[in-house]
């Protein structure tokens, strides 16, 4: 007897389903359980869309009545992918309407040219099909009360859409969420493959049961799958001999993996007789992805959630100060540019008259903010002790070189700098992230975990990874995701330098397939990235997703740039089958970024700017940010604009060439961050008129410059 293949979904599934009626929905679940035991029934197979094939998509098809299911299978898995309607009219010159068996020799090519496909999808021809021919798009039938209600569209907005009759005015329809307007679109239009393909890929754990109990509304949602690369790390034993770090480029799921890997820890931990009530601990940069996690979480783990804390490094460093009784608030940004104008101003240096001015000619062309990067990210947050000490360290992730006699000229400022930020009575970010690292030891009280799980590891400060480091029981129940290309805030630095338990030797992997942006994107980015990057770039081997080439466009002026910017956002939603919820606009600052949302809404487009702290993803319309306030999310569809005023970045053309380098490579990296939000579609918009090193360097092999002034 043939064993049970596990049964994977996609989105577009689902919303077929939701559509059936009770004698449909019984036939089609009927043909789904059967094809979890057998996906080739009575060896007759059919094999519509040869052209897939060829595109390394093995894409069955089975008939359920009126019915055609649309699935893909290995040895243990079954998806499902779409329900397509026997109608001639629907499927004009897509689908094959003939049911006759291939005969073995045919299925056999099919196989080779499966196994041997490169051929990418023709994206131009995709998206110029999705685009609206004529002015209006006719429903193919009629909105009924009884769709509606199949389709599980509130009743609130049931007056609304009975009386529409094209697509235009569905996406026109003032008061519907977006759940609504996709969730109707796709019932009046079916999605092409080559986009249900890119869907993520659902576990339906209960198999058809739990189809059933999302169709009643029981079940609201499902988990992703992971790979087999990925599932691999997360089942690792959990007394293994070190620490352990994955690590990968944008997209490749490392988020998603440290996720799964909390999962394991708790099944294992829980299988000790030791540990009764386990404690892990999980931590990610942002408070936004702090919320995510959590809700991810609580679905994957369900009452087991009581066993895990997710914080940011920082939240835990102002707890354990508090706990300490040595709280201290944040000096304001305007209080430590006044603090280091005045250390500079009031240094005293030592030496001869001639070194003593070759000291201050060395501040000066270092510039305040570059020596402001110096102290935070250096002098304190790896807890340079002495100038001894400071002379002899490396400097590493730090181009600008700086000879004996600068770096003293340094440490006197940094010398200074203290005395002032002492005064008053507060400290930075970076000073309370070492004195926390250092007061947990004297804090026994303060409860160790089980095991810590560290995303994003690469934009803590080594002061904030020790202390995380010292919260974990035991070194082997570390584990670590990192991406050193993605700093935009750290400098780069050797594990072992932060702690001698950060010992990865023979516990470093790589994640190589890139689940998020399709392969345009990525090889788009990585090609912009070459000049800016911390470690060679690991290229990825292995992508599961392709679309259309990313855009470079130059425009003159800001009406120019709006424009461009909703033409961009429309036809890519068109394309996508999205709403502009999906949308992202990524600017160098909040000034650029209010004004952009506002000239946005001028043109009859929802778009709201956020910063950082008022992060809502959940928001209808456009979501406008900062590059920055960007990292650890996602969006579809992205636009970076906001450039035009020449402002960004700020270098010191009187800075060092070394040091104006840094700079210069550090907001590339920003850049490269930015660019690998996109999932689908990706335009960068550039001034015209005046030249910024930092928007050069786009290849045309990779990104569409044809409009490009």
């Amino acid at each position: 007897m043939t064993a049970q293949r596990q049964l994977l979904i996609k989105p577009t599934f689902l919303q077929n389903m939701l559509a059936l009626p009770g004698k449909e929905l019984h036939q089609i679940m009927e043909k789904v359980n059967m094809l979890t035991g057998d996906p080739e029934p009575a060896g007759k197979v059919k094999v519509p869309f040869q052209r897939y094939w060829q595109q390394g998509i093995r894409l069955y098809r089975l008939r359920a009545g009126h019915y055609r299911v649309f699935y893909t299978f290995d040895k243990q898995y079954v998806a499902i992918w779409t329900l397509r309607r026997r109608d001639e009219s629907t499927y004009e010159d897509e689908v094959d309407l003939e049911d006759d068996e291939l005969t073995p020799e045919e299925l056999a090519g099919l196989e080779q040219a499966a196994a041997n496909a490169r051929q990418r999808p023709d994206w131009d021809a995709i998206i110029a099909k999705m685009q609206p021919k004529e002015e209006t798009t006719p429903f193919p039938e009629p909105i009924t009360e009884e769709l509606l209600t199949r389709l599980r569209i509130p009743k609130i907005y049931h007056a609304r859409l009975l009386p529409l009759k094209t697509r235009e005015a569905l996406y026109d329809c003032h008061g519907l969420d977006d759940e609504t307007i996709l969730r109707l679109d796709e019932y009046m239009f079916e999605k092409p493959i080559e986009l249900i393909q890119q869907e993520p890929t659902l576990q339906a754990l209960g198999g058809v049961d739990d189809l059933l109990r999302y169709k009643e509304g029981e079940l609201l949602d499902f988990l992703l799958k992971l790979s087999p690369e990925q599932e691999q790390y997360t089942r690792w034993p959990l007394h293994a001999s070190g620490p352990t770090m994955v690590k990968g480029g944008p997209g490749t799921g490392k988020s998603t993996v440290a996720l799964y890997r909390i999962r394991s820890l708790l099944q294992q931990l829980l299988q000790e007789k030791s540990t009764a009530a386990p404690r892990i601990l999980f931590t990610t940069y942002t408070n936004a992805l702090v919320k995510s996690s959590m809700q991810l979480l609580q679905q994957l783990l369900g009452d087991s959630m009581r066993y895990v804390r997710v914080q940011t490094a920082d939240t835990i460093a102002t707890d354990v100060l508090h706990k300490a009784h040595a709280y201290k608030d944040i000096l304001d940004e305007k209080t430590l540019q006044e603090i280091l104008h005045k250390a500079v101003a009031e240094v005293r240096f030592e030496g001869s008259p001639l070194q003593q001015r070759a000291q201050r000619q060395a501040l000066i062309r270092m510039g305040n903010d570059y020596l402001r990067q110096e102290i935070d990210t250096f002098l304190v947050a790896r807890e340079v002790e002495s100038l001894l000490e400071y002379q002899c360290m490396a400097r590493t992730g730090r181009k600008y070189r700086l000879n004996g006699l600068q770096r003293e000229a340094v440490w006197r400022v940094y010398e200074r700098w203290k005395e002032l930020v002492e005064a008053t009575g507060q400290e930075t970010w970076q000073q309370r992230r070492v004195r926390a690292a250092r007061l947990i030891d004297s804090l026994p009280s303060y409860r160790r975990y089980d095991a810590v799980v560290i995303d994003e590891a690469q934009d803590l400060e080594p002061a904030a990874l020790r202390l995380l480091v010292k919260l974990c029981k035991a070194p082997n129940r570390l584990f670590i995701t990192a991406d050193a290309n993605q700093s935009i805030y750290g400098s780069s630095f050797s594990w072992k330098e932060v702690h001698q338990d950060l010992n990865f030797q023979g516990h470093t992997n790589i994640l190589k397939a890139n689940y998020r942006s399709t392969q345009e994107i990525d090889e788009a980015a990585h090609s912009y990235l070459t000049y800016g990057a911390l470690e060679p770039i690991e290229y990825t081997t292995h992508y599961v997703n392709s679309g259309p080439m990313p855009d470079v466009r130059a425009v003159l002026t800001a009406n120019h740039e709006i424009q461009l910017l909703k033409d961009f956002f429309t036809r890519a939603c068109n394309a996508l089958r999205l709403t502009h919820s999906s949308c992202a606009v990524l600017c160098p600052s909040e000034g650029e970024g209010r004004q952009i949302a506002n000239d946005l809404r001028v043109e009859g487009l929802e778009a709201t700017f956020m910063s950082g702290s008022d992060l809502n993803l959940k928001r209808p319309g456009i979501k406008v940010l900062t590059l920055k306030s960007a990292k650890g999310l996602e969006f579809p569809v992205v636009a970076i604009a906001g450039f035009l005023s020449g402002r960004y970045p700020v270098i010191d053309e009187q800075a060092p060439e070394d040091e104006q380098a840094e700079m210069l490579a550090r907001e590339r990296r920003t850049m490269y961050v930015a660019m690998t939000r996109a999932m689908r579609a990706l335009l960068v918009v550039v001034p015209a008129q005046h030249e910024n090193e930092l928007l050069t360097g786009f290849d045309s092999t990779y990104w569409n410059l044809s409009s490009k002034q």
